[in-house]
């Protein structure tokens, strides 16, 4: 049976507002100090919890924080909720997800954030809504924190931490070809049964897209990118496995092509279809990645990626949060925070002017 302030005030011979006042701080000269002491003794041996539904209701919180995201089990979100969580908790908050299944999030008829019960919120991955709704004034009343990833994107008029992966994906590009690597092959997610799973139908987010054009006109290097994908229906081992087995069983990849591929995840599929065909990563071909998560499955030689800060940016987008919701003013409403997708390189690309 649940131990109520009642039994606590029946133990010590108080009155149960006694109890409340000392459990909740709330005993400037109304209480003694051998009495709360007495009082929060009792209640730790009888085993008292308190409810904490009620003591948010009476301090009108809810000490929760909103991540609004496209899926739960969907990279870097999954990633990010995880490290959101962490801080969070540090915090004294819990972070409670909000999934919403499509890239463009805010439309109606996708979630009424503005019913939720949270006292702010992340949107980690900020983008323009469809019908041309203003966020921040759908959702009246919440504070909010954005991350984004592209920069030619409207600044939203809420605090906002910019990832450029757009620069990120230029200096990989510039890497590679830097070593010798002139010819380019694309692998990336296209799963044509769900549209609206990733960038609408898109293989690629537009600021990979642009990466890839605006570095081929600046290094004077046509990268036909459109015609040069290997489609993937998943980003796991498997799905890159089988679709790499299909495609090398029908066509042979020339010497000195790059193969870039949609992020890190399931890249040991695409080794091992290149290793079962008979080529050698990092001599006949080398292998590149626009984006990639600290725990990847292992590979060899290791590949050349770009690479987000995440716990360094969950931290900020919490404290972000935590600013907007307790009005603390850490940081500048008008501050734009901003984030390399830094390139880190293992020796997956060799010079391949030294074979």
């Amino acid at each position: 049976m649940r131990v109520t302030l009642k039994d606590i005030a029946a133990k010590v011979g108080v009155d149960p507002s006694a109890v409340s006042l000392a459990l909740n701080d709330r005993t400037a000269g109304k209480l003694s100090p051998q009495r709360v002491r007495e009082i929060r003794t009792v209640a730790a041996q009888i085993g008292y919890r308190p409810n904490l539904s009620a003591t948010h209701l009476a301090r009108g919180m809810t000490q929760c924080i909103g991540v609004v995201l496209s899926y739960l089990d969907c990279y870097p979100h999954n990633y990010y909720f995880n490290l959101i969580s962490e801080a969070c908790d540090q915090a004294g908050y819990h972070a409670v997800p909000l999934a919403v299944g499509r890239r463009s999030l805010f439309e109606d008829s996708t979630l009424n954030l503005g019913r939720v019960h949270v006292d702010g919120m992340i949107v980690l991955d900020h983008w323009p809504a469809d019908d041309g709704a203003d966020l921040a004034g759908r959702l009246a009343g919440y504070p909010l924190v954005g991350r984004m990833t592209d920069p030619t994107l409207p600044k939203p008029n809420f605090p906002c931490v910019m990832v450029d992966y757009y620069g990120g994906i230029v200096e990989l590009l510039r890497h590679v070809i830097q070593r010798g690597w002139r010819k380019f092959m694309f692998i990336a997610e296209d799963d044509p049964a769900r549209p609206q799973f990733r960038n609408h139908g898109r293989l690629l987010a537009d600021h990979e897209e642009r990466a890839i054009r605006d570095t081929s006109k600046a290094m004077g290097l046509p990268i036909d990118y459109e015609n040069s994908m290997i489609r993937t229906s998943e980003r796991g081992a498997k799905a890159r496995y089988d679709a790499m087995m299909a495609y090398l069983s029908k066509n042979r990849l020339e010497n000195g092509v790059c193969l870039v591929q949609d992020g890190a995840d399931g890249i040991s599929g695409t080794y091992a279809a290149l290793v079962r065909m008979g080529y050698t990563v990092g001599k006949d071909v080398t292998v590149a990645a626009m984006g990639a998560v600290p725990g990847w499955e292992h590979v060899d030689p290791l590949p050349t990626f770009t690479c987000e800060r995440f716990q360094e940016i969950s931290r900020l987008m919490v404290e972000l949060a935590l600013d907007g919701i307790e009005q603390k003013r850490r940081f500048s409403r008008q501050a734009q925070f901003n984030y390399a997708a830094t390139l880190h390189d293992y020796g997956a690309i060799t010079e391949i002017s030294s074979k």
